[in-house]
C-alpha cells in the first residue's frame, strides 16, 4: 500500500517500549505446543529486555486453558460459564508466564483490568502510575482482561482493544499483535485461496469498509476486526504497530532485528 519510506523508517527506528499482545488460539494446544510457544515467547522477551527494551504483555488464554483444564471442548456461551472458565484458568495461565520468565532471572507482575479502568479518567491514572512503576522496576507486566467481573467485556470485548489502550497509556513506541494469521490480508484467507498478505499499510488508507475480516476463533472473543480497531486506535507518528503470526519462530527477535514479517502499519 505504501512506498519504501516507510520500510525506511520501521528500519531506523530502535524500538524500547514494546506492548506485545498474545492472542487465545496461541495458547491453546489445539493448534500448537503451548509450552514450547510460550517457552520460545519468553526467551526472545527475556534477551531483548537484557538488551534494554522495556515490554508489556497483554494477554489473552483465561478462559481457553479453564475449558482445557475441565475438559471443555466448546467454548459455551452463558456468561457465569465463561466467568468460571476464566477464574480457573487464570491461575494456571500466570504460573506459565512465571515459570518461563524465573528461568530468565525476570520478574512478572499480574494485572487484571477492565474497559470501565481505562476509560475512568482517575482509575486510568492509577493503573499508570503503577504500570510505570513496575517497568520502572525491571518487572514485566502482564496484562488481562478481568473476565471474572467485566461482564459486558466477555460478551463484546476483546484483548485486541486493551492491548490499544495499553499502548497508549505506556507510551509505547510499538504495539505487536500475535495472532495465528501472518497479518493483514486483501480478503479473509480462510475463506479465499488468492487472498494477499499486505506487508505495508498506511493506517489512513484504512476506511471502515476495509475491517471485513471479522470472523471470531472459537477461542477468542475478537476477530480481525477488533485488530485493525486497535491498530488505528494505536498507530501515531510515535507508535508503529505490526499485526504477525506467533507462529513464526522468532517472531518477536526477528521484529526487533528490523525483519519486515506480517503486517506493519504507519501513519
Amino acid at each position: 500500500m505504501i512506498s519504501g519510506i516507510i520500510l525506511e523508517r520501521f528500519i531506523m527506528i530502535n524500538y524500547r517500549n514494546v506492548v506485545i499482545k498474545i492472542g487465545s488460539a496461541l495458547l491453546s494446544n489445539d493448534n500448537h505446543d503451548v509450552e514450547h510457544f510460550i517457552k520460545n515467547i519468553c526467551k526472545q522477551i527475556a534477551n531483548a529486555k537484557s538488551k534494554g527494551t522495556k515490554f508489556t504483555i497483554v494477554t489473552s488464554g483465561a478462559i481457553s486453558k479453564g475449558q482445557e483444564m475441565l475438559q471443555v471442548q466448546n467454548r459455551p456461551n452463558e456468561l457465569e460459564e465463561l466467568q468460571a472458565l476464566a477464574a480457573i484458568g487464570q491461575q494456571s495461565l500466570m504460573r506459565m508466564y512465571e515459570g518461563e520468565f524465573a528461568n530468565h532471572a525476570c520478574l512478572t507482575a499480574q494485572i487484571l483490568l477492565t474497559h470501565d479502568d481505562m476509560n475512568n479518567p482517575n482509575r486510568f491514572l492509577n493503573a499508570k502510575a503503577t504500570i510505570t512503576r513496575i517497568i520502572s522496576q525491571g518487572v514485566i507486566p502482564i496484562i488481562n482482561e478481568n473476565d471474572v467481573v467485566a461482564t459486558e467485556e466477555i460478551r463484546l470485548g476483546d484483548n485486541d482493544t486493551l492491548a490499544a489502550m495499553v499502548s497508549n497509556l505506556v507510551e509505547a513506541d510499538l504495539m505487536i499483535i500475535l495472532t495465528n494469521q501472518k497479518g493483514y490480508y486483501d480478503k479473509n484467507p480462510d475463506k479465499f485461496n488468492n487472498a494477499k498478505l499486505i506487508k505495508r499499510c498506511n493506517i489512513k488508507e484504512l476506511q471502515d469498509f476495509d475491517i471485513s475480516l471479522d470472523d471470531k476463533s472459537k477461542l477468542g472473543t475478537g476477530g480481525f476486526k477488533t485488530k485493525l480497531n486497535a491498530v488505528k486506535m494505536t498507530t501515531s507518528e510515535h507508535t508503529t504497530s505490526i499485526i504477525a503470526s506467533g507462529y513464526d519462530t522468532n517472531v518477536v527477535d526477528k521484529i526487533l532485528n528490523k525483519k519486515v514479517i506480517g503486517t506493519i502499519f504507519f501513519i
